[in-house]
């Protein structure tokens, strides 16, 4: 038995094998553009769009902050800054897909500078551009698994996306390795009443099919629980 902390969200105490979200897709080669700027504009343009109202439509299902969270993220996916640097870029003879991942990049670099809450906000950037790569791709979007049973689920950390609609019968609590007390994940975790702890330190040790406890109120995870442990946290 071992025991893992971060900063727990909310008083509840849950247990079950984790499962680990998939990583993040690789960033694109930087290679020339075969197309042109304005094909790789008209790209851009239409990626972002399918986004901003895919984000929109989630909003609207989850309703309460969350819908706030999902339009604001669709208001960064179409801010005319980030669309004037993809266009940089893209001038430059870069494609659609280095266009965005380098912009988003750039941003994020300096929302981290900050830091606070508008560093907390980074993660944010990241699931935006990895949905608009994942259109520019024709490929689905990184989420949350369904492995077909209930789960702790582990990543390093949760787009306000998938947070806002995470199944509550499946998924019996969440761990992150980043993220602080006010980040969009936990600020949503705690509105939903999900068992969670954020800003684990060596979550990335936590592996697929091992059982944890984790109690939200202490902030720790207990891997390897004993059966008394786990009795005394049902």
């Amino acid at each position: 038995m071992s025991e893992l902390r971060g900063v727990g969200i909310g008083l509840g105490v849950a247990q079950g094998p984790i499962v680990r979200m998939a990583e993040a897709m690789p960033a694109p080669e930087n290679t020339p553009s075969t197309a042109g700027a304005d094909a790789e504009r008209a790209r851009v343009r239409d990626a972002v769009s399918i986004v901003a109202s895919e984000l929109n439509e989630r909003g609207e299902a989850a309703g309460g902050s969350a819908q706030e969270v999902l339009e604001a993220q669709a208001m960064i996916a179409e801010d005319p800054t980030l669309q004037d640097e993809v266009d940089t870029r893209i001038d430059a003879g870069a494609t659609a897909e280095w266009a965005v991942h380098d912009a988003f990049a750039g941003f994020r670099a300096t929302l981290e500078a900050v830091g606070g809450y508008l560093g907390e906000r980074a993660a944010d950037l990241d699931d935006i551009a990895q949905r608009v790569l994942a259109r520019l791709r024709g490929v689905e979007a990184p989420g949350v698994p369904n492995p077909g049973h209930p789960f702790v689920l582990v990543a390093r950390d949760l787009a306000p996306a998938d947070t806002a609609l995470l199944d509550l019968d499946q998924v019996l609590a969440l761990i992150t390795t980043d993220g602080g007390p006010t980040s969009h994940t936990a600020i949503l975790a705690r509105e939903k009443g999900i068992v969670a702890i954020v800003g684990v330190a060596d979550g990335e040790t936590l592996t697929t099919g091992e059982t944890v406890i984790v109690d939200a109120a202490s902030g720790v995870v207990t891997r390897e629980p004993t059966d008394d442990e786990k009795a005394r946290a049902t």
